[in-house]
């Protein structure tokens, strides 16, 4: 079966409908770690990574379409120039489209990312307040915690 730009047109719908799946996972993400929620935390962060995955794979599955199509290489805001008259406005449209997603996904993400190293930063502060020192490199702490911090419990 021969690659038609349509299909291509379709496959930047599929990334654009998948940048905008995890743009809205971000707004959960800063609601999960305001009220300390760390299951939904996990969660969205589960969901993100196979979004992740997905996107790879459409991204894959993108660059061997456009190099069937004689446009691979070509920077994908350039492949409407190069594609027949009949489907060029739909491209463009396409591109445009994925190409903002794309923006608001990477604004979206950097909220979020502010969110949480901002409670990374609380929590860490915390936990050195009460004797706990963590690695900041790592975010490792010592296998036996503070005096302070042991229970009462014999095994």
């Amino acid at each position: 079966m021969a690659v038609q730009f349509t299909d291509y047109v379709q496959l930047l719908q599929d990334l654009e409908q998948t940048l905008r799946d995890l743009t809205a996972l971000q707004p959960e993400k800063i609601a999960a770690v305001r009220a300390h929620d760390l299951e939904v935390l996990n969660d969205c962060m589960k969901r993100e990574q196979a979004a992740s995955l997905a996107l790879r794979g459409l991204e894959q599955k993108r660059a061997n379409m456009a190099k069937a199509l004689g446009v691979g290489g070509v920077p994908i805001r350039q492949v409407a120039g190069r594609c027949p008259e009949s489907c060029r406005g739909e491209l463009s449209h396409a591109v445009e489209s994925l190409i903002r997603q794309g923006q608001e996904l990477r604004s979206a993400q950097d909220a979020a990312r502010a969110v949480v190293e901002s409670d990374l930063r609380r929590v860490n502060g915390e936990l050195e307040r009460r004797g706990v020192v963590t690695d900041p490199e790592d975010g490792t702490q010592p296998a036996v915690p503070p005096r302070t911090m042991r229970t009462d419990i014999r095994a």
